[in-house]
């Protein structure tokens, strides 16, 4: 039986972040199954915009984030 895969699994593929069972798995269903192809296709144009974009955030949102990582790990 094949495991049925979620676009959470298709874009851990995209990013290389799945192990090599499952990606040859999924290569094979992108290369079998059209609707699976045509999504992981949409995920690649994706991808490839947020490549182009650039984000200049201010400082504050930085030092926010920061500190907000920092009480979270005193935290677990």
């Amino acid at each position: 039986m094949q495991k049925a895969y979620s676009t959470n699994d298709l874009i851990l593929y995209l990013y290389n972040e799945t192990d090599l069972e499952d990606s040859v798995f999924i290569q094979q269903e992108i290369d079998n199954d059209d609707e699976t192809s045509e999504e992981f296709a949409q995920l690649v144009s994706v991808q490839q915009l947020l490549d182009k974009v650039t984000f200049n955030p201010k400082l504050s949102t930085i030092d926010s984030i920061l500190s907000y990582s920092t009480m979270h790990s005193f935290l677990h």
